[in-house]
């Protein structure tokens, strides 16, 4: 019989060239800045005109008009530049949005484009020095995309589905976790590998706290409040200044009005200054989750992780399930153990800041391909799933019909694979199934 893993990297085959390689289209420039900033593009490029490009620092986010980030260093062929750095999605930005006549991007260093220019542009600033340019579409792959989705319903793949044998679907389902994981791996790798481990690692924590809807602004604020100044007293409130929950907050009297006058009390001094990077209000989605999982709690977890880093990074680079929960399973919070959101009543008994389902998230999304990156010998297939969530529902849709199979084995990986499957075919299809492979690669493995 074929083996699965050839089959599966021939169905990513296009015409010869991967599919990963596809243009991004993520049409959010906020998630390709945030994206860049994490390291997760890379920091090796090659400009328009064939110039080698190395990103010696990101710099930091500008929290004023102009450029995207400052006090960036980039060596361009064989000289360094000191300067910012501003992303557009389309190279045609730098015109359209007057960065050529505006003396806020005179000190420009590097422009980076998402998707790949039907003709040449080319970024000059008000002197008319040309600015390098490079293209993240020859560079990085289109990896996971936020909140994309395909329809909710059965693909063309349903039925070889239903002939693929127990044993080869769970043995295809392995393969693509395998895939997923090391994908994950490996931008964590670039992440620690442009930006260092404490830096990599507490950026990721917190998109994983952001569950499904609110990942981007998790990121966003733990790359403008580094996890060294969420650490300090004023830390938490720079979060929640920043995420902009204290601009209207109007919590009853009692411990909420003064939990939150506390923020306030530390956040208003430093507003002024940061008001370019308070998040608006549309970046957060803060219904139809359950409330212990609202993100003003997962903002006063990441506050509390920052204070208690040293351990907690300890136990992400152990690749132990176990050590992880016991580490994270005992933080608590004087106002969010007891409290849901700032007008929930006040709980008798504490309620975990990060329950182990969450802990376990934590462990497949951060730790666990941290450790497969690094070599480490886990026993990661064993591991049981968390419980159904909507994602997974709408994969069980779009590849059963329904349900998912009861032979599947209640596993960490099945559910990981099922994931990648949708990943690498189902979201990269926009023809109704008609052109996907995945079908073809199912009804091979049942020969």
């Amino acid at each position: 019989m074929i083996p699965i893993l050839q089959a599966y990297r021939e169905a990513l085959l296009a015409d010869g060239v991967p599919r990963a390689r596809e243009t991004p289209e993520t049409g959010d420039e906020l998630v390709w800045q945030a994206r860049w900033f994490s390291g997760a593009c890379g920091r090796e490029f090659n400009t328009s005109a064939g110039d080698k490009v190395v990103i010696r620092d990101f710099g930091e986010w500008n929290r004023e008009a102009g450029p995207d980030f400052v006090r960036c260093t980039v060596r361009v062929g064989t000289t360094e530049r000191s300067g910012a750095i501003e992303v557009d999605l389309d190279a045609a930005g730098w015109e359209q949005h007057r960065h050529a006549i505006n003396p806020d991007y005179e000190n420009v260093v590097l422009h980076v484009v998402v998707r790949r220019p039907s003709k040449p542009h080319f970024a000059r600033t008000a002197t008319h020095r040309e600015v390098p340019q490079i293209c993240l579409a020859d560079h990085q792959p289109a990896t996971e995309t936020w909140n994309a989705a395909a329809p909710a319903r059965a693909g063309r793949c349903c039925a070889p589905l239903r002939e693929l044998s127990a044993d080869r679907l769970t043995e295809l389902l392995a393969v693509a976790a395998q895939r997923r994981m090391e994908g994950k791996g490996a931008v964590i790798a670039a992440m620690i590998e442009a930006r260092g481990a404490d830096a990599a690692l507490y950026e990721a924590m917190a998109v994983t706290l952001g569950y499904k809807n609110n990942k981007l602004p998790f990121q966003l604020l733990a790359q403008r409040i580094p996890r060294q100044e969420a650490a300090r007293t004023r830390g938490e409130a720079l979060l929640f200044g920043l995420a902009g929950f204290l601009e209207k907050s109007e919590p009853p009297a009692g411990a909420p009005r003064q939990y939150a006058s506390n923020l306030w009390a530390a956040w208003w001094k430093e507003r002024a200054a940061r008001t370019a990077s308070i998040l608006p209000a549309g970046a957060w989605r803060l219904t139809g989750q359950r409330p212990a999982n609202h993100p003003l709690r997962r903002l006063g977890a990441l506050a509390v992780i920052a204070r208690h880093w040293r351990q907690i990074r300890l136990a992400l680079e152990a690749g132990s399930e176990a050590k992880l929960q016991a580490v994270l399973g005992r933080l608590e919070h004087p106002f969010w153990s007891f409290h849901t959101t700032w007008r929930s009543p006040r709980r008798t008994a504490p309620l975990a800041l990060l329950g182990p389902d969450r802990i376990r998230e934590i462990f497949a999304n951060v730790a666990l391909p941290l450790a497969l990156a690094r070599g480490l010998e886990t026993s990661w297939r064993e591991l049981p799933s968390g419980p159904p969530n909507t994602p997974l529902r709408v994969v069980a849709a779009r590849l059963f019909g329904g349900p998912l199979p009861r032979a599947l084995p209640r596993r960490l990986y099945v559910q990981q694979g099922l994931l990648q499957i949708y990943a690498d075919f189902c979201l990269r299809d926009h023809g109704e199934c008609a052109q996907c492979r995945f079908p073809t690669l199912v009804g091979r493995l049942s020969d």
